[in-house]
């Protein structure tokens, strides 16, 4: 089950990053025009509203300058057309198993029996993750150094929250795997071969129904990613030219967090500094 779990999350996640782009029209402009996009703060803000309304084609268009933007574009229709023969057979196994008759009971059965073994061993696992995680984001060359501290914090926080609350009780895995199937039912597809016929607008619809059923995943074990984003405050704008300084404060799981944050104009839209 916990191989078949991975593959799910695996190939959901390829589906998402894959279809991950829009054209820069339509319901893009929806999330933008509640804020100014003109200023880098609403440019952020209409981001993370997009976020809120699982609107992945309103996310690239908030979130990208039209040169990253064009060499998106490329890449998808590149990427579309050579999905790996494995990656198709594994997506193939996960939508049967996700869709056929009675899959929420027969995921249900398959997981029973490793719950409790692994609500045995889940004290260990967390005590050791601690230690872990927070020398591996110490050690990661990719993060940048004033963001490690909030990442360790982030990172403490959900393993406190699951040593804390019964993640694996067979209600809470029942309601994850009933999140899992409405997805894979929603998402409406068989193979991987079909990405091949989709239009960019249809990439990005089925890449919103993911986002959408892997909040409501979280959701079942009791961690809401829109109460993370309906928390977040941007204040102290700096600008300087095309450059500019904010701050940026959320809660998550009861922990207060803040960060700095850096953007860029790029053909006259603000965007995240890289």
């Amino acid at each position: 089950m916990k191989k078949q779990v991975q593959t799910i999350a695996m190939l959901m996640l390829l589906i998402l990053v894959s279809a991950c782009n829009n054209d820069g029209s339509g319901s893009a402009n929806s999330a933008a025009t509640k804020f100014d996009t003109s200023k880098p703060d609403g440019a952020l803000m209409a981001s993370i509203q997009a976020l809120k309304q699982n609107d992945i084609k309103a996310l690239m268009q908030a979130s990208m300058s039209e040169a990253e933007f064009n060499k998106a574009v490329a890449e998808f229709e590149k990427a579309k057309m050579s999905p790996s023969e494995s990656d198709k057979a594994q997506f193939a196994q996960m939508m049967t198993m996700l869709t056929g008759s009675g899959a929420e009971d027969q995921l249900m059965a398959m997981a029973t029996p490793q719950l409790e073994q692994m609500r045995a061993q889940l004290p260990m696992l967390l005590m050791m993750g601690k230690g872990m995680a927070s020398s591996s984001i110490q050690s990661n060359a990719n993060i940048p150094a004033e963001q490690k501290e909030n990442i360790t914090k982030i990172a403490n926080s959900l393993m406190d929250f699951v040593s804390e609350n019964d993640i694996l009780s067979e209600e809470v895995t029942r309601k994850a795997i009933s999140a899992a199937v409405q997805t894979a039912k929603d998402l409406n597809m068989k193979s991987l071969d079909e990405l091949q016929n989709m239009s960019y607008d249809d990439a990005m619809a089925k890449a919103s129904i993911v986002l959408g059923g892997t909040k409501n995943i979280l959701s079942a074990y009791g961690i809401s990613f829109d109460d993370l984003l309906s928390s977040v405050n941007v204040s102290d704008v700096v600008e300087n030219g095309d450059s500019a300084k904010m701050k940026l404060a959320y809660e998550f799981l009861g922990e207060s967090f803040k960060q700095d944050i850096e953007m860029v104009k790029q053909d006259g839209k603000w965007v995240g500094k890289k």
